[in-house]
């Protein structure tokens, strides 16, 4: 699947656009950390996905044999649903608990393992053993990630997967260019009056920045929640 992106897109005005898509969409899950009760549909029913016979769940919940990109997996890992799954899990596990806290720093890095999390579940639904309502709960954190790049809730997993994969290659590639040309910057000349405008302009952002970070961590508690169960 190629994703065709205009050139004259500048990187800085993207990287702003996607913050406000993350910020919009992962604040529709912050709700769903405040609930004690079990809020599953189907956990009441069905305890582990061996319970549960495919012909009676929604599609939502049916594997999906996906040819995961090349360097995705290794050769090895990508033999076996379950390695795929634990190496799939250990990539969500680094990024959205243990490395939550840099997240806006990393953002590149955080929607390309957005194909990780999308593979963690995938692979999870074929797994006999998982449990229903983690399921339940991960579907809902995958929804709110989807939403960042207007990727349907409905759209297959393969899809999913090729959309944040490509953009978070695509966004690798522009912050090391971005990163190349601040440091070119830093070595020129700057006026002091221009320079007093940049480091208030700057703090400025950082607060801002800081102010997202804090939405996008109380947004994931409940996807994190849930990845923590299951690891």
């Amino acid at each position: 699947m190629k994703i065709f992106i205009s050139k004259n897109i500048k990187y800085n005005y993207f990287k702003a656009l996607l913050l406000t898509l993350l910020l919009f969409s992962f604040s529709t899950s912050i709700s769903y950390s405040a609930k004690k009760e079990k809020d599953c549909q189907y956990c009441e029913k069905y305890e582990k996905m061996g319970d549960w016979p495919v012909k009676e769940r929604p599609q939502a919940f049916v594997y999906e044999e996906v040819k995961y990109p090349e360097k995705m997996f290794s050769k090895q890992v990508a033999k076996k649903s379950k390695t795929r799954q634990a190496t799939a899990g250990k990539k969500v596990y680094a990024r959205f608990v243990k490395g939550k806290g840099e997240l806006n720093k990393y953002q590149h890095y955080m929607i390309r393992d957005m194909a990780y999390f999308e593979a963690y579940y995938n692979e999870m639904l074929n797994d006999k053993n998982a449990k229903v309502e983690t399921l339940e709960g991960l579907k809902k954190g995958r929804e709110a990630m989807r939403m960042s790049l207007k990727i349907s809730p409905n759209a297959s997993t393969s899809e999913a997967v090729m959309k944040f994969w490509a953009t978070g290659k695509m966004l690798t590639k522009a912050h090391k260019l971005n990163k190349k040309k601040s440091k070119k910057k830093l070595k020129a000349k700057i006026d002091p009056e221009i320079a007093d405008r940049a480091a208030i302009l700057a703090n400025i952002k950082k607060q801002i920045a800081v102010a997202k970070v804090n939405a996008q961590r109380a947004a994931t508690i409940e996807a994190q929640k849930k990845i923590g169960e299951a690891n």
